[in-house]
């Protein structure tokens, strides 16, 4: 599945389009962890509707967390593996805590935080790119 949700190319929307920021208490606990940073920095890259300028880059534990529990909760088994198809994709995760106009945004903190997985033992099940990926034990 492709960058979706809006009326726009690449998953871009209308400012009418973009959801509303959850509530923290439908939010899992590492959802609540990582909210408030992905919250600071895209407030500090131009907010929530500002299209033209990407999210910055900084610390990127808690979103490694999160992302790690994403691709964790949607992976299946795989012969001996754990094995994450890529979909729902990374960057759903990102969108489900704090949705932006324009998701491309993040595509750089995105490519960050999948280097950060990959020391952490995430395998590309397709090298050198490609969405999918090995999962270790934890």
């Amino acid at each position: 599945m492709s960058k979706q949700g809006g009326s726009l190319p690449r998953g871009r929307r209308l400012r009418h389009e973009v959801p509303e920021v959850p509530r923290t208490e439908d939010l899992t606990t590492v959802e609540r962890t990582a909210q408030p940073r992905w919250d600071h920095w895209s407030e500090e890259g131009g907010g929530r509707f500002d299209s033209a300028t990407a999210i910055p880059l900084g610390s990127i534990t808690e979103l490694a967390d999160l992302l790690d529990a994403w691709g964790r909760s949607n992976a299946s088994e795989h012969t001996e593996d754990l094995y994450f198809g890529g979909r729902p994709g990374l960057w759903h995760a990102l969108d489900r805590l704090y949705p932006l106009q324009d998701p491309n945004r993040w595509d750089r903190l995105r490519k960050k935080v999948i280097l950060e997985l990959e020391h952490r033992g995430w395998r590309r099940a397709s090298p050198p790119r490609g969405v999918s990926f090995f999962l270790p034990e934890r």
